[in-house]
């Protein structure tokens, strides 16, 4: 079964706690109250920039990653770029 099919199988008004309910399925409760947070489109874009980039030089690691995107003059630290 699906993670969206077992999340839609909780309900909160159910006479089980919602911690019950959740160790039944074999979810963690906190899958529950997570929402996801959609992608800012300069994430996409160094997304993308690294992508072409590893295609061209596998062999870069994420130090190389890093001057590579800071030379196109986006401001990034090693951190955000692993």
């Amino acid at each position: 079964m699906s993670l969206v099919a077992r999340r839609k199988m909780v309900e909160q008004m159910h006479p089980l706690s919602l911690v019950s309910q959740c160790n039944l399925l074999g979810r963690h409760r906190s899958g529950w109250y997570y929402q996801p947070v959609a992608l800012g489109s300069e994430d996409l874009v160094l997304m993308s920039l690294l992508d072409k980039q590893y295609l061209k030089t596998p062999f870069y690691g994420y130090r190389k990653m890093t001057r590579f995107l800071q030379g196109q003059g986006f401001q990034v630290n090693h951190k955000r770029v692993r």
